[in-house]
This record gives C-alpha cells, structure tokens and sequence, in this order.
C-alpha cells in the first residue's frame, strides 16, 4: 500500500484518512463516506461542488515517524499502554447546493506534512472538474503521484 499524507492507495480506490475509521473512499463512479467498513453516505462524482479536508499539519516532513518514535519511548519508560490515538479531523463536502461535515481519522499523532494536504486538495479539485480524469482511481497508487506532483507545483508556485 501506498500512503501519502492523508492519501492511502487501496485495491481500485483511494481512501482519506484511515481506513480502519473515518475516511473517505474514492472509487471511479462515488465518494464515499465511512466509518470503517460501515457506509454513511455515497456523493455521485457529478453531485459534488468540492470536498475541503481539515486535518492538523506540519512543516515537519516525517511526523509519523516523529510521533512513533516519540509515543513508542514514552509507553517503553511507563511500561503501559497510553492511550493516545490521533485525533480526528474533519472534512467538509459540498454537494448539489447542500454542505455537511464528517469526521475524518488521522494515521498517525501529529499533523501532516502540509505539502501532502495540499496536494491532496489540488488532487481532489482536479477530479471533480475533469471527469475523464476518475477512471484513475481504479489504480490509485497513480493519482498518489499526481497528488506529490500537484504539491511541488503548489510549492514552487509560492516560492
């Protein structure tokens, strides 16, 4: 499996967020809307005017490996699990003139690399404005680089 930021390449679909909770998953036809293998609402690729995601980031390039490293240190010197899982962002789906929101589980404690979230965005706009362009989430380890790619552009743009 492929992961970038909050993207993680599935067999023929792309989940947002962690897969085990709150995400999205991204197939050629819907976004979905789950709380791990439970549906909670299905938006058509056509019914969607943009989807926003609202995680924490980071300026830090590795905060899982941070976070792991850290958190794992930690329980060893207590000798006890903590009970420290990430808390859950959100995200914001606009559809035929309606908005809702929905949590949206992280990966890992700590935020995300911002770049990784931003390619994620510029990912997702460009898959509601070009509908030639969602048969790609049938192999979603591509769109995973054109995220990355959508992220360089974005930060060379601002340079």
């Amino acid at each position: 499996m492929k992961r970038y930021g909050p993207l993680l390449a599935l067999p023929e679909s792309l989940a947002i967020g962690d897969p085990g909770r709150h995400h999205l998953r991204l197939t050629p036809d819907a976004v979905i809307v789950r709380d791990g293998v439970e549906n909670r609402g299905i938006h058509t690729w056509d019914s969607l005017e943009g989807i926003a995601l609202e995680v924490p980031t980071t300026r830090f390039r590795l905060p899982g490996l941070l976070g792991t490293i850290v958190l794992g240190a930690l329980t060893a010197i207590v000798m006890s699990d903590l009970g420290v899982d990430p808390d859950d962002g959100s995200v914001q789906i606009t559809a035929e003139g309606g908005s809702s929101r929905s949590p949206l589980s992280r990966h890992h404690v700590g935020g995300y690399w911002a770049p990784t979230v931003t390619g994620a965005h510029r990912m997702l706009e460009y898959l509601i404005a070009s509908p030639e362009h969602r048969a790609l989430l049938a192999h979603p380890e591509s769109l995973i680089d054109v995220a990355a790619k959508l992220a360089r552009e974005a930060r060379d743009d601002a340079a």
